[in-house]
C-alpha cells in the first residue's frame, strides 16, 4: 500500500493521499487510523488528496469507505485533485445523504485547507 495517512498537528486536519488503485482492505484499514488519529484532537476535518489517486476497487469499497468515513466522525471532508468520475461518485453519495460530513471538492490543496479552517467553530 503507497497510500498515506496523517495528523498534521499544524494545522489540525488528517491528511490522507491516495496513491493508485484504493481497495476495500485498505479503506478498513484506513477506518481504524481515522478513528486513532482523531483521538483528543478538537476537529474532525479531512482531506482527501486524490492527485495520484487510481480508481476505488468496487462498489462494496465506496460503501465501505462512507462507512469508516461516518463512523469517524468527520464533520467536513475536502478532495483535491478529483478527476470528473471521482465527483460524480462523492456527489451522488452526498445527495443520497451517504456521507454525513459537509465536502466540496478543490484542484489545490491551499484552497480546501482554506475551506476547511472557514468551517471551525
Amino acid at each position: 500500500m503507497e497510500h498515506k495517512i496523517w495528523f498534521d498537528d499544524g494545522q489540525q486536519v488528517v491528511h490522507q493521499q491516495i496513491i493508485g488503485e484504493f481497495t476495500t482492505e485498505e479503506t478498513r484499514y484506513f477506518g481504524k487510523k481515522y478513528i486513532e488519529l482523531l483521538d483528543g484532537k478538537p476537529y474532525r476535518q479531512l482531506i482527501v488528496d486524490l492527485r495520484d489517486a487510481g480508481k476505488m476497487e468496487s462498489r462494496e469499497t465506496r460503501s465501505v469507505t462512507n462507512e469508516m468515513l461516518n463512523q469517524a466522525g468527520f464533520t467536513e471532508v475536502v478532495f483535491v485533485g478529483a478527476n470528473a468520475a471521482t465527483r460524480m461518485i462523492a456527489k451522488v453519495l452526498m445527495k443520497l445523504g451517504s456521507l454525513k460530513a459537509e465536502s466540496d471538492f478543490f484542484g489545490n490543496l491551499e484552497d480546501a485547507i482554506k475551506w476547511i479552517e472557514k468551517r471551525r467553530k
